[in-house]
């Protein structure tokens, strides 16, 4: 029997090519989810990992600054006493505080935030490798991580003009009421972090000496790295370093800390992206076990003869049970080998060009673990060991007088079962009644369940469901003739094989429409939201504390395309009395005064603005609570030289801790006022998304002192609409193996029953039937089970996205837009004729070629 199994399979080789090639696409996928997943936690482990390795003792502790309100001159004393503390401790050769801070800064050609890090002196804790130019030798001197220097086009020579940011902070003693510290710094060089495109890049960092971050009362630091001396035993400095720093910090060696920032990274990480990437792997297996199952159906039907034979001559029913399975393994072993292989070499493939792995040559960044070969190879045997079980039980059943009469397709009279139709009708009703509860009630969980309940029953009923709406639809066809009439009676000659064709594209499409209708229900929900909330649609402000807006600035806005109206506000940095609740060591907080004419905000505001008035203040309804005002309430304003008295009104017109007044009531304060900001209303026809590239292009090139952040309604908008294309384009090319294993399966069906029905043709042929309207045939047959599946699939995504979006968007209290992209499912429609075509060209090769009267004779 094993002979005859090896032997079996060799002959059809071509015909579980198909089922091969499904199993191969699904378990490359999951082999590179795996290794992807690996390889970005390593990348991002080697990133963590560089700064604790270069130093031989750590100190980290979250509190080294200490508790209180201090000044920033009080809290370096205090910082540099204690690092001096443990800088004296027996066997401790250098103690290098990890300062770090971010401010602004302008660069020719460029301008906006960077981060500032301290360059250690002892070249052992730098972690990272000089790759142009050379280290700093002067305080005025920087290197600059090289990743970002390129994004930039900064170069070794050119000069940064840093400056920092300079906001007061709840609670400053009037040291920080100061301007904020600007200097300039020349680049030295750059240096290699080991950034990749896939870790990202983030804003230039500039290792700096600790006196250039000092200057910018940088927030402190949370580790001090420590290199011993020659000889030192490294137990007994550990010992002593934890007497000499404080209660709270932890001290450990270089390795142990890397270790540390390793497991809470990876912890987090690899359950993430695996949560992320595998389920579209198990789609993808999950739909090829509809192809496998549908090849080995029409094997065994054709082997029916054969098997009853075998019968005939002493085969037990465990021996023929045994072959199929057998042949099956055989075919999962081979074919999850090679999809295994594919996947883990696409990874590397992949990376070369995107600086996945750091360099080509660096092909030890790939993070390949032995789950990476375990669970591929072991999830594709078993999926086709599973999918094979109904096919080999149905071929025991053959009887052996079987092989003494004519080969009938048996499937073709088989109806579906009445405890199978119970089950489905049951399931599908509760699963809907759950799915609109959660919906209804905003639960997620139960949407979820009712919604997967559901599926279930849907996925029971295709035997009865599909060819239904295949005859419906094949009603259409009728229009091309005969071939049209006989590739509708082809397509639900056999309702099981038709179901788990059409099933596989309907499970594919089905979740293609759930991710479009649910990411343009997002989307609409959450720009109602924001257009709510946010009632101006562009702010644009300087980022330095007492810094204004460029002179030009509001013509440049208003002549951009898409701008209706815009404004310039004036505006002051000022304090007021803070409520007992927040009271801090000065009894102040900082505020900005934003004035703008009445009438100005209520055509620049698209709701809201009438509420300011001559005699008013608006603040937004958040910062109430810290002035200790209430809506209504008229209070004192004493901000400036001279106190006036205005009335408090609430609205979302600014930001959190900006005050809204009149211009008059503003220069009434005898504040010094400049231009601070420039809001702006776009046009109704405007494309928010281009209008937000525009404004942050007008803004970064902008002729200023100060880098200039723009906000709004207009920029959150784009932001999320960005956010959902790039989330819809990335899972419908991860849900796209599944569609293309689906229309492997069309075909794969399609070629094995030419085969099946090989006299059939014949027989069509010699009754006038031309290769043209042959080849019609089994094209209009393929597009009929493909859009069958398109249809049922973008109907029941449409249902299950309402539902789980809908309990989202219920959950988080956020009003539910229910949209639904009628063009894009109409493109996947339409989509489906193309891939049908596409599926019957190989098997309507094969059927034309047959001779008809060679295909007539009798075996």
């Amino acid at each position: 029997m094993l002979r005859n199994t090896l032997l079996q399979l060799r002959s059809n080789l071509g015909r579980v090519s198909a089922a091969g090639l499904a199993i191969v696409l699904g378990v490359a996928f999951v082999a590179a989810s795996l290794v992807f997943a690996g390889t970005m936690r390593s990348s991002m482990e080697r990133m963590l990992s560089a700064p604790y390795l270069a130093a031989d003792v750590v100190v980290s502790t979250s509190t080294m600054t200490g508790q209180g309100e201090i000044s920033p001159s009080e809290r370096n004393e205090r910082e540099a006493e204690r690092v001096e503390n443990i800088r004296r401790v027996d066997g401790v050769a250098t103690a290098s505080p990890r300062y770090e801070d971010y401010v602004n800064g302008s660069w020719d050609g460029g301008k906006g935030t960077v981060q500032l890090k301290r360059l250690p002196q002892d070249e052992q804790l730098r972690w990272y490798e000089l790759s142009k130019g050379e280290y700093p030798t002067a305080r005025n001197q920087v290197v600059i991580n090289e990743r970002a220097a390129k994004a930039e086009g900064i170069t070794p020579g050119d000069r940064i003009e840093v400056e920092g940011f300079g906001t007061p902070s709840v609670g400053s003693t009037g040291d920080e009421q100061q301007e904020p510290p600007k200097t300039e710094v020349t680049v030295s060089g750059l240096v290699d972090t080991g950034e990749t495109l896939l870790t990202g890049s983030g804003a230039p960092t500039l290792f700096a000496d600790v006196g250039v971050l000092q200057e910018f009362a940088t927030s402190g630091y949370s580790e001090i790295d420590l290199v011993l001396a020659d000889g030192a035993d490294t137990q007994a400095v550990l010992e002593r370093v934890r007497e000499a720093a404080p209660e709270s910090a932890d001290v450990r060696t270089g390795d142990q800390a890397a270790q540390h920032q390793v497991e809470q990274f990876s912890t987090s990480a690899s359950v993430a992206l695996n949560a992320a990437l595998l389920p579209f792997g198990g789609i993808a297996l999950f739909v090829a076990g509809f192809v496998i199952v549908n090849t080995f159906s029409v094997l065994h039907a054709q082997r029916r003869r054969q098997y009853a034979l075998l019968r005939c001559v002493g085969a037990t029913r465990g021996q023929i049970r045994r072959s199929a399975l057998s042949e099956a393994l055989i075919i999962g072993v081979a074919s999850s080998v090679i999809g295994t292989a594919l996947g883990i070499l696409v990874v590397p493939t992949v990376g070369w060009p995107i600086g996945l792995t750091g360099s080509p040559a660096d092909l030890g960044a790939l993070g390949i673990t032995p789950w990476a070969f375990v669970v591929p190879l072991l999830a594709g045997v078993l999926v086709t060991f599973l999918a094979a079980l109904a096919p080999a039980a149905r071929a025991i059943r053959v009887s052996p007088l079987a092989a003494l009469r004519p080969v009938a397709d048996e499937q073709s009279a088989r109806r579906m079962g009445r405890v199978r139709l119970v089950f489905a009708a049951v399931l599908t009703a509760l699963g809907g009644a759950l799915l609109f509860g959660g919906a209804v009630l905003g639960v997620v969980a139960l949407a979820v369940f009712g919604g997967m309940i559901g599926a279930v029953g849907v996925l029971l009923f295709t035997p009865t469901l599909i060819p239904g709406v295949a005859r419906l639809i094949g009603k259409l066809f009728r229009v091309f003739g005969p071939t049209g009439v006989l590739a509708t009676g082809n397509a639900v000659r056999n309702p099981y094989r038709a179901s788990s064709t059409s099933t596989a594209l309907m499970i594919g499409v089905g979740l293609l429409v759930v991710l479009m209708t649910g990411a343009a229900t997002a989307e609409r929900s959450a720009i109602a939201e924001i257009d709510r909330s946010m009632p101006i649609d562009a702010q644009i402000s300087s980022m330095s504390q007492n810094g204004s807006v460029p002179d030009g600035l509001v013509e440049d806005v208003r002549s951009m395309d898409g701008t209706a109206v815009s404004t310039e506000l004036l505006g002051a940095r000022a304090e007021v009395d803070a409520a007992d609740e927040v009271r801090v060591s000065s009894g102040k907080l900082p505020v900005q005064l934003l004035g703008v004419e009445p009438g100005k905000l209520s055509e620049v505001a698209r709701h809201g603005g009438d509420v300011l008035e001559q005699g008013t203040v608006v603040a937004h309804p958040d910062f109430l609570s810290s002035l200790g005002w209430s809506d209504g309430q008229r209070v004192e304003l004493a901000a400036g030289p001279s106190p006036i008295t205005v009335r408090v009104e609430s609205a979302k017109l600014g930001d959190y801790n900006e005050l809204l007044l009149s211009e008059s009531d503003l220069r009434a304060t005898g504040l010094e006022t400049k231009p601070m900001s420039v809001w702006a209303h776009a046009s109704a026809d405007a494309d928010l998304q281009q209008y937000a590239s525009d404004l942050q292009e007008l803004s970064d090139n902008s002729s200023g002192d100060s880098a200039l952040s723009v906000s709004g309604a207009a920029m959150s908008r784009a932001n999320v609409m960005q956010v959902l294309n790039v989330m819809l384009l990335v899972m419908t090319g991860l849900l796209g193996v599944a569609v293309i294993i689906a229309v492997v399966g069309i075909a794969n069906t399609l070629g094995l029953s030419v085969i099946e029905r090989g006299r059939e043709s014949a027989l069509l042929r010699a009754l006038g039937l031309t290769r043209g309207q042959l080849r019609g045939t089994l094209a209009l047959e393929a597009i009929l089970l493909a859009l069958v599946g398109a249809v049922l699939g973008a109907v029941l995504g449409v249902v299950l996205a309402w539902g789980g979006v809908a309990a989202m968007l219920g959950q988080a209290q956020v009003p539910v837009a229910f949209a639904v992209p009628w063009w894009q499912v109409a493109l996947v429609l339409a989509c489906s004729i193309p891939v049908g075509i596409l599926a019957s060209v190989l098997p309507a090769r094969r059927a034309v070629r047959a001779v008809p009267a060679a295909a007539l004779a009798e075996e």
